[in-house]
């Protein structure tokens, strides 16, 4: 049983999933550590500095306790 703590499971369509899979395939990575590293590389930018505090890190590229969008 996955750990929901730790783990949230997120919904995409077949294309998006399709494009994601061939991104995985070019860059050897997994979904899961590629979703990471694009959220990471999006909330490292300069907008998402009011967030960071709020955000606790569970490993590459997991994050929890974000939920509002101030």
């Amino acid at each position: 049983m996955t750990d929901t703590t730790k783990f949230k499971s997120v919904g995409l369509d077949l294309k998006s999933y399709d494009k994601l899979n061939k991104i995985c395939e070019h860059q050897r990575r997994n979904i899961r550590q590629q979703l990471g590293l694009l959220i990471d590389r999006e909330f490292d930018k300069e907008e998402y500095n009011k967030y960071k505090n709020k955000v606790t890190s569970l490993g590459l590229g997991a994050i929890n306790n974000l939920h509002t969008r101030d």
